[in-house]
């Protein structure tokens, strides 16, 4: 049966929650490394792409022409063309998470304050919860309702999670395999731009965890486009980032500028901000064995792309409606509708097998 009593009509409700849907959204308590890293760099809910039902990115597999040595100013120019850009074609995906309240709790909780209340904390908490669940999803996979979604994890998902494999993966350089939105890196491992930066530090951090670390952050700025200090960030697994203070003690170095959070001060390696990511994948099916203890993630080739639509992908808020038939609930959805989105790997990184000091 429908709402028989509304205190509250429909519209003062919605703004409500939009209003407490956007304080969620800037909320810095809510433990998302992730988020706020990618907002360091492009600002809350960029980039983002208008509609459509697929979303294709060209990735270049080549330095597009070749030189020719000119003396004369008569030589022939050498216009073949190389390395002609192969797309990814990925579709966005969409989770919805409802904010409720049933006819019988606005009854027991009369009054339009005590409502508004309810519903307010209800959208703090269920935003709160999608961003965790949608940080795990990008950052481990494997969450449920997410299945569409890509994964930064391309250790426990070589295929079949949303548009493919996972996007960074522990194998060598020129021997990665995974395919994502039909680009198959197996057919382009000669290329940089196809294959991210890896290292092994081999269960001991003490012995070559920093030296890995350092190493990948340089190694990446070989075929950056861009200046990287700008849009990278170190996300770490607890236990990576517990070896990582140890091993640095006296040297670490900390800021407020740029932080993470803009208010916590954040460790920084090599001038790059380092933020603890709890869901780095340390005890799945392959990384129990090998367990990620950082991405180096750039932000501005690997990101997630928010869509932008009829309700914003962003963490959107819809107006409340009765959920109607036989149910005397009222209700709103929370969305993300987006996608995992890649323009080259060789910027960004992972290292793992550094758990233990």
């Amino acid at each position: 049966m429908p709402v028989t009593s509304l205190s509250v009509d429909n519209e003062l409700l919605s703004t409500t929650a939009i209003m407490a849907a956007e304080e969620a959204k800037d909320a810095l308590h809510i433990n998302t490394p992730l988020i706020e890293a990618q907002e360091r760099v492009h600002s809350k809910g960029f980039p983002n792409k208008s509609g459509g039902v697929k979303w294709i990115q060209g990735i270049g597999t080549g330095d597009h022409s070749k030189n020719t040595r000119m003396r004369t100013g008569y030589e022939a120019i050498d216009l073949s063309v190389t390395g002609v850009a192969t797309p990814v074609v990925t579709t966005p995906a969409k989770v919805v998470r409802p904010v409720l309240i049933s006819g019988e709790e606005e009854e027991l909780n009369g009054g339009e304050e005590q409502i508004i209340d309810i519903v307010a904390m209800r959208t703090k908490q269920t935003i709160g919860g999608l961003k965790r669940d949608f940080c795990k999803q990008i950052v481990q996979g494997g969450v449920t309702g997410f299945e569409d979604w890509g994964t930064l994890n391309g250790v426990d998902y070589t295929s079949g999670t949303g548009p493919g494999g996972g996007l960074l993966e522990i194998l060598a350089h020129g021997s990665q395999v995974n395919t994502y939105g039909g680009f198959n890196k197996t057919s382009f491992q000669s290329v940089p731009g196809a294959q991210n930066v890896r290292y092994d530090v081999g269960g001991s951090f003490n012995s070559a965890g920093l030296t890995g670390l350092n190493r990948v952050l340089i190694e990446t700025e070989k075929y950056a486009d861009d200046d990287l200090l700008k849009s990278r960030v170190v996300l770490a697994s607890t236990a990576g980032m517990e070896n990582l203070k140890r091993s640095l003690q006296a040297y670490e170095r900390y800021t407020n500028a740029d932080t993470l959070d803009g208010t916590n001060l954040k460790l920084h390696v090599g001038g790059v901000p380092v933020a603890v990511e709890h869901y780095m994948p340390t005890s799945g099916t392959n990384t129990a064995t090998d367990p990620l203890s950082f991405y180096i993630i750039d932000f501005s080739n690997i990101y997630v792309c928010w869509s932008k639509g009829i309700q914003d992908g962003y963490f959107g808020m819809s107006e409340f409606r009765e959920v109607g038939g036989d149910y005397d609930v009222r209700r709103a959805l929370i969305t993300v509708r987006g996608q995992l989105w890649v323009r080259k790997w060789s910027t960004s990184a992972v290292v793992f097998d550094g758990e233990t000091f």
